[in-house]
């Protein structure tokens, strides 16, 4: 993704996750005070890798370039029963955002050893399908 996805927005880390929130002057005011939650989780540690969340994969998986997988239906059932997909992807190890087109997201999958695992919660997967082409 290019920086000018995430132009106006700020990024800070809490402990192992990554955390995003509008960028704004009221931020100054509010930096002294003791805030438990601000913003949307975006990633997590995950052994060696950084695991995006599923919502920041929806509102901004569809402007990935790299490690974005275009799936068909049939694949996405596969992943969903359980199965592997056997591809070479020509990519590092680690998670991929999987699209049925390229707008619509489903979530991720971890690429390892050749093969893609599904990391689509059901919740994903049916607003994904619920979604259609939009």
């Amino acid at each position: 993704m290019d920086r000018e996805t995430f132009q106006g927005l700020l990024f800070f880390r809490k402990q192992k996750s990554w955390w995003v929130c509008t960028d704004t002057p009221l931020l100054a005011r509010v930096s002294r005070l003791k805030i438990s939650r601000m913003g949307m989780k975006a990633f997590q540690k995950v052994g060696q890798f950084l695991k995006p969340t599923t919502r920041f994969m929806q509102m901004f998986g569809s402007s990935a370039t790299k490690a974005a997988l275009v799936i068909t239906e049939t694949q996405l059932l596969e992943l969903v029963e359980g199965k592997e997909l056997t591809l070479d992807l020509g990519l590092d190890q680690g998670y991929v955002i999987l699209k049925l087109d390229e707008k619509r997201v489903v979530g991720l999958g971890l690429y390892v050893n050749g093969t893609v695992r599904s990391q689509i919660s059901k919740k994903a997967l049916k607003e994904a399908m619920l979604r259609g082409g939009k």
